[in-house]
């Protein structure tokens, strides 16, 4: 029996070497290839754990996992408390902190939801269309059909996310086949993401259909403020033809060519009023809500613009009551009589009258400035006096010049030659006055239309003052000059005529005695 076992020891040990190697090599390719699967299976853990999805299940699963520990030492607890009332502190102390700590990991996790599909498949629900009420929030529409757009396109992505987790879930699962490891975890993994695609297609297509009906509607609202648009710009413009057209025929066949200044200014705020009314028309759907608005807006603003709509008002009283237009000459005084603007009206806007400084006898005796463009405010015509000098087609005023003479002159001929001299230069005026008060006492009861100069003699306290009154144009500064220069003229070459001034005596006191050095009583 030695002899056999012998044998075969040594018939081993010639034949086995070969095998032996065989048997090494076929280990160290085995141990290759399990480190190749072993790392292909990381690089796929490594995939998995970066796609949102499954990240969100794998918190899911060790949420449930915390919540299933976190009841067991619930339970444990309520046990010990309750049967097994000398059991250890330490032992219920240690259950009391396994508790809480599991209670902080799932407050970490969080996740909100407590089923699977909630959790791990979230979409978020799609903005409801919006009523458009005016053409500026088209805009908007643009807006929010692009927010649809980015929202399907981003749940489509994540659709596609879901064939690559179980691509990779089955190569997974491939891999630990060939490595003959059960993990029978993953064909439910697998099972789940396969649910978890159904449904995500569900609501996905239930999306899509909400979303084309969301912005078939808001294609609808925006057609139809387009249109509302189109009609609109359609109305004003033939608002803005007409008031043109208007203008056109009053520039065409004007019956005083000074109002047209006046006439297309009001229809120009005619026009831009009823522009105002048909937008609000088209674009305020109740009007018991615009009435309510505008009265506690306009209560406020009164308040608030007292001025301003004092101006406004100043400005409807001017263009209704035509005391003065643009072109008329005027003469307001400001600050209680101290500050005095004469000149002519060049424009009448809402909030101010714009009138361009002329040199007139005003200007000659208090502001000695002229020139200047002077803006005031309208309402202006409630506070202070306003002198027109050109009403109602008016174009003169009556001016005056007095000259005193000596009292021993012969004043009857200095009346004669002064009234003379006026009636001559002022014949055109008085003329042309005459017709126009004519005009004029159909809308005014005028009783006094004597038109023709006017001489006056007082008793003065340096002399006779010979007053000369004539009807001049309202910018009388040269001919007041010419007719001043043409009496002193005519008073000089007469001898029983002198004219005379203020006099005053420079007088010498000595020893108690007076002596008049300088005596000046006329010339």
């Amino acid at each position: 029996m030695k002899k056999i076992i012998i044998l075969l020891i040594s018939f081993y040990l010639y034949a086995a070497p070969e095998a032996i190697d065989n048997n090494i090599t076929s280990v160290v390719d085995m141990n290759k290839t399990t480190v190749l699967y072993r790392n292909e299976i990381k690089d796929i853990d490594n995939q998995l754990n970066k796609i949102d999805f499954f990240i969100k299940y794998e918190q899911y699963q060790k949420l449930e996992k915390l919540k299933t520990k976190l009841n067991n030492v619930e339970k444990k607890l309520k046990y010990l408390k309750k049967y097994k009332r000398h059991t250890k502190k330490n032992e219920i102390s240690s259950l009391e902190l396994e508790k809480t700590a599991y209670k902080q990991q799932i407050e970490i996790i969080g996740l909100g939801k407590n089923n699977l599909f909630d959790v791990v498949i979230f979409v978020k629900p799609l903005p409801k269309p919006f009523h458009i009420t005016n053409p500026f929030e088209i805009v908007s529409v643009i807006n929010y059909k692009k927010e649809i757009g980015n929202m399907i396109k981003k749940y489509e992505l994540q659709y596609k996310e879901m064939d690559v987790i179980i691509s990779l879930l089955n190569k997974k699962k491939h891999l630990l086949s060939l490595l003959n490891d059960s993990n029978k975890n993953i064909d439910k993994i697998i099972e789940n993401f396969h649910l978890i695609k159904d449904i995500y297609k569900s609501k996905l297509e239930q999306i899509k259909t909400q979303a084309l009906l969301y912005t078939q509607k808001m294609r609808e609202e925006e057609n139809y403020q387009f249109k509302k648009l189109i009609t609109l710009l359609i109305t004003i413009f033939i608002s803005i033809l007409f008031f043109t057209m208007i203008k056109f025929a009053f520039k065409k066949y004007p019956k005083n060519i000074e109002n047209i200044y006046l006439i297309n200014k009001i229809l120009n705020l005619l026009n831009f009023t009823v522009a105002v009314l048909i937008i609000m028309f088209f674009y305020i759907d109740n009007a018991t809500y615009l009435v309510t608005i505008l009265g506690f807006a306009s209560a406020g603003i009164a308040i608030a613009m007292k001025d301003w709509f004092m101006n406004l008002f100043g400005w409807f009283v001017i263009l209704t009551t035509g005391n003065f237009k643009v072109g008329d000459r005027i003469k307001i005084t400001l600050q209680n009589g101290n500050l005095e603007i004469v000149g002519d009206v060049v424009d009448i806007t809402m909030t101010r009258i714009v009138m361009h400084e002329d040199v007139t006898l005003t200007t000659y005796n208090k502001n000695r400035r002229a020139g200047r463009i002077v803006f005031i405010p309208n309402n202006v015509v409630f506070t202070n006096p306003i002198f027109n000098y050109t009403h109602s087609g008016l174009k003169t005023i009556w001016d005056g010049i007095d000259i005193v003479i000596t009292y021993d002159s012969n004043f009857r001929k200095a009346e004669y030659i002064a009234k003379e001299v006026v009636k001559k230069y002022a014949k055109g005026y008085t003329d042309m006055t005459r017709i126009q008060l004519n005009k004029l006492r159909s809308s005014y009861n005028i009783r006094n239309t004597n038109v023709d100069p006017r001489i006056f003699t007082f008793i003065g306290e340096y002399g006779i003052v010979v007053s000369c009154w004539y009807l001049n144009s309202y910018s009388p500064l040269a001919l007041r000059s010419k007719i001043s220069t043409d009496i002193l003229e005519a008073f000089l070459k007469e001898d029983d005529i002198t004219v005379t001034y203020n006099t005053f005596n420079i007088i010498k006191k000595e020893n108690n005695h007076e002596q008049t050095l300088e005596t000046k009583t006329s010339i």
